[in-house]
């Protein structure tokens, strides 16, 4: 009797949460485009059990390179110490890609607000620096698996950063952190590769994200687009699709500077209208999203340039171990993708998506 009074119930409980499961509660951001203090650029979290933090360095040069610097802190809970870390991509140095991740604890970490240093370690050459948007400066200086690498940006013209609202966007009871610190600079400086040094010059783009749970935890998959052509002429897309979304809703934002005017809006819902091969696995490559303002864009990808994941570097046994403590892995796919709006002109850019697999 007590065992049929137990499954009884168990079966209530299970009927009470079933119409939750599956379903998230998700909203952007209420108020205006505001501009962005430069204190902001500190870490957000570091605090807690669970904490995800990204500072996001995406740079086009007119040489044809790309360099895609992510600087991270994380916690990931009782199994694993809190971290800093960097990832590194650059794509045609002399058409060679290369890749490189690195990771330190986290009370290495400098952060000193009279320089606007942030350091992964004082005796380690992997930093940013300078108050936005008077300066701002990049620099990566390491070796691994044989590879030297030796990166200085510096920046200029940076146009202020932007956040929505307060920045934060909600999914269920978390919070995510999403600003703008660059949304448009030109970029200077060199990337030299085993000594082969190459001078480099175009634009740079950067933003920072935040939350207090882990992104596989989160997330589906997110979506950015850069497109720069000046700085009054620049369009941001960055997007983030939760697990479970009803109706494929989604988190994220899109701003535009043009004719001397910026123009913000969140994105609603977003539908794959195509998929197609990239680098061994299937991914969207034609979305439509709907904004909040009555319009709709579709992003279209038209190359891709690398695949990305930190966890590529393990054995399959250690990859293995890490996709079931992290509950899976973000890949990153970069490569050019095409904006297109009713009644304008489409716009040739950057994408980076990333999945949860």
């Amino acid at each position: 009797m007590i065992h049929q009074l137990k499954v009884t119930g168990l079966l209530l409980l299970l009927t009470l949460l079933l119409p939750f499961v599956g379903i998230s509660q998700i909203s952007n951001p209420n108020g205006e485009l505001n501009t962005l203090d430069s204190d902001m650029i500190w870490a957000q979290t570091l605090e807690g059990s669970h904490f995800n933090e990204f500072w996001n360095y995406q740079f086009y040069f007119e040489n044809g390179m790309k360099v895609h610097i992510t600087f991270s802190a994380a916690n990931f809970g009782s199994m694993k110490d809190p971290v800093t870390g960097v990832r590194v991509s650059v794509f045609n140095h002399n058409e060679e890609l290369y890749q490189l991740s690195r990771e330190y604890p986290l009370p290495r970490l400098v952060q000193d607000k009279d320089k606007y240093l942030f350091q992964l370690r004082e005796d380690r050459d992997l930093y940013f620096e300078g108050k936005l948007p008077e300066q701002h400066r990049v620099v990566i200086n390491t070796s691994k698996d044989g590879v030297d690498y030796d990166i200085d940006l510096r920046l200029s013209d940076i146009q202020r950063g932007y956040k929505l609202g307060d920045g934060m966007y909600r999914i269920d009871g978390e919070q995510v952190g999403i600003v703008t610190h660059i949304p448009y600079a030109k970029a200077r400086g060199h990337v030299t590769i085993n000594g082969e040094k190459e001078r480099v010059s175009g634009t740079a783009y950067m933003d920072h994200t935040w939350q207090n749970e882990t992104t596989t935890q989160l997330m589906h998959s997110g979506y950015r687009m850069i497109y720069h052509s000046s700085k009054e002429d620049w369009d941001l897309l960055y997007v983030m699709l939760p697990n479970d979304g009803r109706d494929n809703s989604t988190i994220g934002h899109r701003i535009t500077r043009m004719d001397g005017e910026t123009t913000h809006a969140t994105v609603k819902n977003l539908e794959v209208i195509t998929s197609q091969r990239a680098f061994g696995s299937t991914i969207p490559r034609i979305i439509d999203m709907n904004l909040s303002n009555n319009s709709s864009i579709r992003v279209s990808r038209t190359s891709d340039d690398e695949r990305f994941t930190v966890l590529g570097e393990l054995s399959w046994i250690a990859r293995r171990a890490a996709r079931t403590f992290l509950g899976g892995e973000v890949i990153d796919y970069r490569g050019e993708a095409t904006l297109m709006e009713s009644s304008k002109r489409p716009k040739h850019g950057e994408y980076n998506f990333f999945f949860v697999d």
